[in-house]
């Protein structure tokens, strides 16, 4: 920590402290040198140009050529660079690996921003998404998973565009936003995207799809690292024999490349005729959306509380005995006090009246003893002070009782849970975010530990 505290500050952001200078957009590269560490073998040389609003700038060159290293110097993400570059204006930059987050098609797009319904219709038509969205069970609101793995590389590759779209933003550097389509859909972007939507824009594209660069303001070669060749589509097919040998290389590569998907394609699609993939994609589809039952409790819900517990008969059996036998104690009480008080009364009467009665019971006491009289009544206090002593014993016994069949319910359920996760498939981790997993557990576990044992000795007591 303390060496990375003591390196040299990055002067990167001085390429990007330029564009309050100037009101006017435009882009301005007099690149010398950009390396992205001192100790590295390759570097950027010699790369000139500029950009007005409504240029569109294509980027070409074999694999390893530096294109995305170019876009990213614009970005400032090279630390090391030599030269001047000035990007006046706000820009959006569309990397070559979709970049997708857990959560809903719209809210990929929106990426924080505020929603303008006009707006997003236009952005998901130019991107070609609303025959996607129109085919998803919930539309825009379609959740996509960890990483978008409920869309293709091309439906990624789309929503990333749009997600640029909606930025509206002065300057976009695209990094190659096609390859991840196919033919049709990649010429339906470039037109409905890069040339229509963005006609106002500056554009810089880097691109393997030779045909549309008939269509660039300005064509930029690189190769190693080093700008060879610029100009546009007609000046460098007829002064440079290099871009002629350069569209070759790369129209073989895109033909070999073509070849490895059909190839890929025709494997996986052999691979799924054995099972019914419309169905499966359609459960992939709907199955990721949490559920939440409605309507009155069904009653197995309770027997599995009761058989986690300690089974159903042996649960029962205890609570019926904690409660019942805890509540006959009770009366029990009630009725010798009731018992106790009445003879002390009639104790009484026998000196405030000395007539004799029908009541055996009373005629009984009024011819006690005073020796005999204690006697019966330190009875009835000790029989009472032993039934509540028992009574107090039952009621924490009763308790813990309930107390301990909640607790192993509790953990059965909790290990039950946890056993079928861990046995879960990948795409189940791959449907439902981690954080719902966890709130499952958390939420449902502490209204298992906490508020049902309440609502269990609540419910029991209204029987009492």
């Amino acid at each position: 920590m303390l060496k990375f505290l003591l390196l040299d500050e990055s002067e990167r952001d001085n390429r990007l402290k330029s564009t309050v200078d100037d009101e006017s957009v435009r882009i301005e590269c007099q690149l010398e040198r950009a390396y992205w560490n001192q100790n590295g073998t390759f570097s950027l040389q010699n790369i000139l140009f500029h950009a007005r609003p409504g240029d569109l700038i294509c980027i070409i060159g074999p694999v390893g050529s530096g294109k995305s290293s170019l876009l990213q110097t614009l970005t400032g993400e090279i630390t090391y660079f030599d030269g001047k570059v000035r990007l006046n204006g706000s820009f959006c930059y569309v990397p070559q690996e979709s970049w997708i987050f857990s959560s809903t098609i719209k809210n990929n797009i929106l990426f924080g921003k505020e929603y303008d319904n006009q707006l997003f219709r236009r952005v998901i038509h130019a991107a070609a998404l609303d025959t996607d969205c129109d085919q998803l069970p919930d539309g825009i609101q379609t959740m996509v998973g960890d990483q978008g793995v409920m869309l293709s590389g091309g439906q990624k590759a789309r929503v990333n565009m749009a997600r640029a779209l909606y930025r509206e933003a002065d300057i976009y550097l695209l990094d190659d936003p096609l390859s991840a389509v196919d033919t049709k859909v990649s010429k339906y972007l470039f037109e409905r995207c890069i040339r229509d939507y963005l006609r106002d824009k500056i554009c810089v594209l880097v691109t393997h799809q030779i045909q549309f660069l008939q269509d660039a303001t300005k064509i930029i070669m690189l190769d190693n690292g080093e700008m060879v060749h610029t100009g546009t589509y007609s000046e460098l097919l007829t002064c440079s024999p290099l871009f002629s040998q350069m569209l070759h290389n790369i129209n073989q590569q895109e033909c070999t490349n073509d070849s490895k998907k059909i190839q890929t394609a025709a494997t996986f699609s052999r691979m799924a005729s054995s099972g019914s993939t419309d169905e499966t994609e359609e459960s992939l589809l709907t199955d990721h959306i949490e559920m939440h039952e409605k309507g009155s409790v069904k009653w197995h819900v309770y027997l599995d509380y009761i058989r986690a517990s300690s089974g159903v008969f042996i649960g029962i059996a205890l609570l019926l005995i904690a409660f019942g036998i805890r509540e006959f104690l009770s009366i029990f009480a009630t009725w010798w006090l009731a018992e106790w008080s009445e003879d002390e009364n009639h104790r009484h009467i026998q000196y405030a009246n000395c007539t004799d009665t029908k009541d055996k019971k009373m005629n009984a006491i009024k011819l006690m003893n005073e020796t005999e009289w204690n006697n019966h009544h330190n009875r009835k206090f000790y029989f009472y002070c032993i039934t509540v002593f028992i009574l107090t014993i039952l009621t924490l016994l009763r308790t813990i009782t309930l107390q301990s069949l909640c607790l192993n319910a509790s953990r059965m359920l909790h290990n039950r849970m946890f056993q079928r996760l861990i046995r879960c498939p990948i795409a189940f981790f791959d449907l439902n975010p981690i954080g719902r997993i966890l709130n499952r557990f958390t939420k449902d576990i502490a209204l298992i530990d906490e508020q049902l044992p309440n609502t269990i000795f609540d419910f029991m007591h209204q029987w009492e």
